[in-house]
């Protein structure tokens, strides 16, 4: 979790010096544990070779030199020869050296052993002083040299019963360490795996999350691009890291900031000079309307032409201006919504019955499928209408004569889906994620009359009901143009 409150609160470098110094640290760690462990091994590798392994040796020679000592004094004593004696004595510097060695600090580290110790040396000495006292004169008595052997074999007994003791001790600690170097072992492997798959964990781990928090960003930033692009200037991106990604979001939320400005400016002003234009326009459409009238006088052809052509203007400005109007009340929210329950049947029926007419003048065959029961959605009729009429119009001009228009009525989900197909050019894929923004005009509809609001109306009609609006379209075949609207919305009395 640390890691990951790092991760965000830091730059782009920073996050990669973090994520490298977390590896190192793992790496040096598994460094100092292994110089430890290591050191470990050396002391117990010491300890089993200069102590334990040098013990059992001397005490399986001194368990040796007792029996042969003991074998050696018995044939002197017998045999009174000299060699014997020369023996006797070697055997005696080696035994005592033996028993010298195991009382050093350090070789016998258990009481129980220095124990044995003490008393094998204690035994020793009463043997050799008992032993040099019985060299003092040959013995002529049986019996009195069967009781000098009877002794002196219960004295080496002993001796040899507790250099074995301690030789088994030897051994024991012996085994106990190798058993220790092999669990150290154990341990050294698996701290190794571990360490290893952490490391190598961390190293995946840390770049993922580099790696994701720079995606994560660059998602947030490109949500709040496509905001912008698709005019949604009031959109803010909720990035507030203080890397690089996180100024490059703080500089968009201010082009934002900026352009909305330009478009409150633009749209006042638009808003504006079609309020302005339209009464004058008024006036002049009244003014050739009253020429044609002959309230002036009588027009010849020519005059009668000239004022038709200048008519069809006035009526393609007013249109204009009156669109422009309004989309400015459509983006300000001045446009109440007035809804009922509407039966979308009756209406849609209703609407088939007002534009049939054009329809047939430009040689459509209009049809319509219905939904199979009534259905009545909470809607402003005469909105819903200007939508209708938008897409329907644009259906019918762009499809060639003969050719069939279909508006089709369907139902899932809990909306109410409408459907408008046509047979005609059809619209480029790359165009039709921009047909419903203001002022867009397709290559395929360039020329005709408008200025690329009638979509954009439709659309921003449909999502004040609540509704999606889309299309699809294959260039040659002709287009779909769909919005759904909610069966059960929330009842309010809303604005646009």
């Amino acid at each position: 979790m640390a890691i990951i409150l790092i991760m965000k609160n830091r730059g782009l470098l920073e996050k990669l010096i973090v994520a490298y110094a977390v590896f190192v640290i793992v790496i040096l760690g598994l460094a100092v544990f292994l110089v430890y462990v290591s050191s470990r091994i050396g002391n117990v590798t010491a300890d089993i070779y200069y102590l334990d392994q040098h013990k059992r040796e001397i005490t399986d020679n001194l368990v040796n030199e007792l029996i042969s000592l003991e074998e050696t004094s018995k044939q002197y004593l017998l045999l009174q020869r000299e060699s014997y004696k020369s023996l006797i004595g070697k055997r005696e510097e080696n035994i005592t050296r033996a028993w010298e060695y195991l009382c050093l600090e350090g070789v016998c580290p258990n009481e129980e052993e220095m124990r044995a110790v003490r008393k094998g040396i204690q035994i020793w000495g009463g043997y050799l002083q008992r032993f040099y006292s019985e060299l003092s004169g040959p013995f002529t008595d049986a019996q009195a040299l069967e009781d000098v052997f009877r002794e002196n074999s219960k004295d080496m007994d002993t001796m040899i019963k507790l250099a074995r003791f301690v030789n088994s001790a030897s051994l024991k600690a012996l085994d106990r360490k190798i058993v220790f170097l092999k669990g150290l072992g154990d341990q050294i492997r698996v701290f190794t795996w571990w360490a290893v798959s952490i490391a190598a964990t961390i190293g995946l781990i840390i770049p993922l999350l580099i790696y994701k928090s720079i995606t994560d960003d660059l998602v947030t930033i490109r949500t709040g691009i496509k905001h912008i692009a698709q005019g949604d200037f009031s959109y803010k991106i909720p990035l507030y890291s203080k890397d690089e990604l996180g100024l490059l979001a703080e500089s968009f939320n201010s082009m934002s900031r900026r352009l909305k400005e330009l478009d409150n400016m633009k749209s006042e002003f638009i808003s504006i000079v079609s309020h302005e234009l339209k009464t004058p326009l008024t006036s002049m459409r009244e003014a050739a309307n009253l020429l044609m009238e002959g309230v002036s006088g009588d027009l010849n052809e020519k005059q009668q032409r000239l004022i038709v052509i200048m008519g069809q203007g006035i009526e393609r400005l007013i249109q204009m201006t009156s669109e422009l109007l309004e989309m400015s009340k459509l983006e300000s929210g001045m446009v109440p919504l007035k809804k009922e329950f509407i039966d979308m049947n009756a209406m849609v029926s209703d609407f088939i019955s007002e534009v049939q007419h054009f329809a047939e003048n430009n040689g459509i065959l209009l049809n319509a499928v219905y939904l199979p029961e009534e259905r009545k959605v909470y809607l402003d009729r005469n909105k819903i209408l200007r939508v209708l009429t938008n897409l329907t119009h644009n259906a019918i001009k762009y499809s060639g004569s003969g050719s069939e228009v279909e508006l089709r009525l369907d139902t899932s989900d809990g909306h109410i889906t409408v459907e408008i197909k046509d047979n005609g050019k059809g619209i480029p894929q790359e165009d039709i994620p921009l047909i419903f923004e203001k002022f867009y005009q397709s290559k395929t509809t360039r020329g005709h009359s408008g200025i690329g609001l009638g979509l954009a109306i439709s659309k921003s009609i449909v999502e004040a009901h609540g509704g999606k609006i889309y299309a699809k379209s294959c260039v040659g075949k002709g287009s779909v143009f769909s919005f759904t609207l909610p069966v059960h919305p929330r009842i309010s009395a809303g604005r646009v």
